[in-house]
């Protein structure tokens, strides 16, 4: 699945600024719909560490209903 994404895909800032207030409109609604209909959902992130998984995390949550969430941190498995 991840072989077919298009990396070459960026918005400039000004274009994410544009962008982010009605798709942040949008994750509500849905996160409102999903909610009403219990339906579950699972995001992961993962990532090497200081690669903005927190800050993607962040701003993701912050425009939500936080009844209707719940983070959970991991971490790497032992190898010993």
């Amino acid at each position: 699945m991840l072989e077919q994404a298009d990396l070459s895909l960026a918005l400039s800032k000004a274009a994410y600024a544009a962008v982010i207030p009605r798709q942040t409109e949008r994750l509500y609604a849905l996160q409102q719909l999903l909610f009403e209909r219990k339906v579950p959902v699972i995001i992961v992130f993962e990532g090497w560490d200081a690669a903005g998984k927190g800050t993607s995390i962040r701003r993701l949550t912050q425009q939500l209903d936080p009844r209707g969430f719940k983070v959970l941190s991991t971490q790497a498995a032992r190898t010993h």
